[in-house]
C-alpha cells in the first residue's frame, strides 16, 4: 500500500508541476515601453514567448507522469529520466532568458511598432524565478522513480497474476466433470452388455 501511495504521490506531483509550468508560461515575464507613431505603449512578454522550451518541458513532465503511473519498472525509470530531461529544459530556458531579458522585449517591440527599439528600461517579473524553483522541484521528483521505481508493482499486475490461477481452477473443475461423465457412460455401457474399452479404442 505504501508503494502504491508513493507512486500515486509522484504522479500527482508531476501533474501539478506540469500545470504550474503551463501557468507560468501564460504569465508575463517582462514588461517594457515602446514608442509608436501615436504614443508610448506598454509591452509584456509571456513566459512561453520568452522561453519557448518551457512549454515543451511541461509536456515532457505530463508524459513522464503517465509513464510512471501505468508503466512497469523500466517505464518508471524512463519516466524518471524524462523528468530530469524536463527539468534541464526548464532551467536552461529560464537561465537563457534571465541572461538577456531585453531580447524578447525587443522582439515584442518590433512586432508592435516595426522597430526593435524600447523607450524605457526592461522590468523582469518574479515569475521566471518561480519557474526556476519549479524546475528544481521536477529534478528532485525525478529521483523518486529512479531510486524507488524498481520496488513498485506495475498497475494491474495483481490481476494478471490472479487470472492464471482462476484459469487453472476452471480447468481442474472441467476435467473432474468430464471424468465423472465418462465413468457414468462406462457404467451405462456395461449395463447394456457392451465393452466400453472397445469403444474407447475405436
Amino acid at each position: 500500500m505504501n508503494r502504491l501511495l508513493e507512486r500515486r504521490t509522484v504522479v500527482l506531483a508531476a501533474l501539478l508541476l506540469a500545470v504550474a509550468l503551463v501557468a507560468l508560461g501564460a504569465a508575463p515575464w517582462v514588461h517594457a515601453t515602446v514608442a509608436t507613431v501615436i504614443d508610448v505603449r506598454d509591452v509584456s512578454v509571456s513566459g512561453s514567448a520568452a522561453a519557448p522550451a518551457l512549454t515543451a518541458g511541461a509536456l515532457v513532465v505530463g508524459a513522464a507522469a503517465l509513464a510512471v503511473g501505468i508503466g512497469r519498472r523500466v517505464a518508471a525509470a524512463v519516466g524518471g529520466v524524462a523528468l530530469l530531461v524536463a527539468a534541464v529544459l526548464v532551467e536552461a530556458a529560464v537561465v537563457s532568458f534571465l541572461r538577456d531579458p531585453r531580447s524578447p522585449a525587443l522582439t515584442a517591440a518590433s512586432e508592435l511598432s516595426g522597430v526593435r527599439q524600447l523607450s524605457g528600461e526592461v522590468v523582469t517579473t518574479p515569475w521566471p524565478w518561480v519557474a526556476v524553483v519549479v524546475g528544481a522541484a521536477v529534478a528532485l521528483l525525478a529521483l523518486v522513480p529512479l531510486l524507488r521505481g524498481g520496488r513498485w508493482q506495475a498497475a494491474g499486475r495483481r490481476f494478471e497474476r490472479g487470472e492464471p490461477g482462476r484459469a487453472r481452477g476452471r480447468s481442474a473443475s472441467s476435467d473432474a466433470t468430464d471424468a465423472r461423465t465418462r465413468a457414468m457412460d462406462d457404467w451405462d455401457a456395461l449395463g447394456r452388455g457392451e465393452d466400453p474399452s472397445t469403444e474407447a479404442e475405436e
